[in-house]
């Protein structure tokens, strides 16, 4: 399947589709409008990458992507399985090609049970397992705070992790973050406001404990890098304990992408020494997952991570936390209390 170069943001990715009636390329328009208004960055640019995909496939062929019959996307689906493409993946591509239909107001043939067949067909070949992120707790933050120096870039890796950590945020919300969306109280201890989450898209708004630890670290970030307003963690040209030197090191420049964030994370796994196979497992979800693990770890109940975590069901805190959940389930109880588990036990 050969790539293709996604349209332009301003565009909706499936006015490229040839054979549009006029009336289609209307409605799309007119929707994407509204959408760039409502929908994440990262959902429109799944989008434009999904659609991309799917014109790829369909171009070779001759097939037409807009209106697609339910015979060219079951055969996308059994290209992807031949491909090797993972379950979620190709998940994903139906759903862009669904909105794709509804949006234009045609049929979706994603529902057609040929494609439903070949979805059955692609679980039963493939596994629906995802790999999941290599998680970061707060043990393996604390040896970066203790041993990472006091250059400006490792200032502001000490606030990003503590921050990360303590809201279990995204990269799209850690980078989000304005001055303005923290609350530093008087006993030392903090609130920040995340104003718009992945499970919260009309912008409600949900606040989040910050500890002693982590205000500490976020005020010395926010005095050496002089910033007062605006977006709290910066990118940072250079090394350097200034803001401004002769030389152009240390210098605050603008809000990171939300990949930069992951390359943090990646950089504090390198400085302590994980091992390099794990380092490349490392995640803009890596915070996220250990924070998780640590609470489930410490007995704290599970709506009580759900809340930290702003999931609306269980499904994810348990699938991070499956390890730990694990040795405190009935097999692992049952175990210890039969003596399996006691290093002189007889098979």
């Amino acid at each position: 399947m050969n790539a293709i170069e996604a349209p332009a943001k301003s565009v909706a990715p499936w006015i490229a589709a040839e054979a549009l009636a006029h009336t289609a390329v209307e409605r799309i328009q007119n929707w994407w409008e509204r959408a760039q208004h409502v929908y994440p960055a990262n959902t429109q640019k799944a989008w434009r990458c999904d659609w991309a995909t799917f014109m790829s496939f369909c171009g070779p062929r001759g097939c037409c992507p807009l209106p697609a019959t339910p015979d060219t996307v079951a055969a996308f689906v059994a290209y992807c399985r031949n491909a090797g493409r993972k379950p979620a993946t190709v998940r994903r591509y139906l759903s862009t090609i669904a909105v794709a239909h509804r949006v234009a107001k045609f049929v979706n043939p994603c529902a057609d049970e040929a494609v439903q067949l070949e979805i059955k067909g692609l679980y039963n070949a493939l596994s629906a397992r995802q790999r999941q992120a290599r998680a970061l707790g707060w043990a393996e933050i604390q040896r970066f705070l203790a041993t990472a120096g006091n250059s400006l870039p490792a200032t502001r890796e000490r606030a990003l992790l503590c921050v990360a950590y303590d809201t279990m945020a995204r990269r799209n919300e850690l980078v989000a973050l304005d001055v303005d969306d923290f609350r530093l109280l008087t006993d030392g201890t903090g609130r920040a406001l995340i104003r718009r989450s992945k499970t919260d898209q009309v912008g409600e708004g949900n606040t989040s404990y910050l500890s002693r630890t982590t205000v500490r670290y976020l005020k010395l970030w926010l005095k050496a890098a002089e910033i007062t307003e605006g977006a709290v963690f910066r990118r940072v040209i250079g090394r350097g304990t200034a803001k401004y030197l002769p030389t152009g090191r240390g210098r605050i420049a603008e809000r990171p992408s939300v990949d930069a964030i992951a390359q943090a994370f990646k950089r504090v796994a390198k400085w302590i020494k994980i091992p390099p196979d794990e380092v490349a497992q490392v995640s803009g979800h890596s915070i996220r997952v250990g924070a998780t693990q640590d609470l489930l770890a410490l007995n704290i109940d599970l709506a009580s991570v759900m809340q930290a975590g702003r999931w609306k069901t269980n499904r994810m805190p348990m699938r991070y936390g499956e390890h730990v959940l694990a040795a405190r389930g009935g097999m692992a109880r049952a175990a210890e209390v039969q003596g399996r588990n006691n290093a002189h036990s007889k098979s």
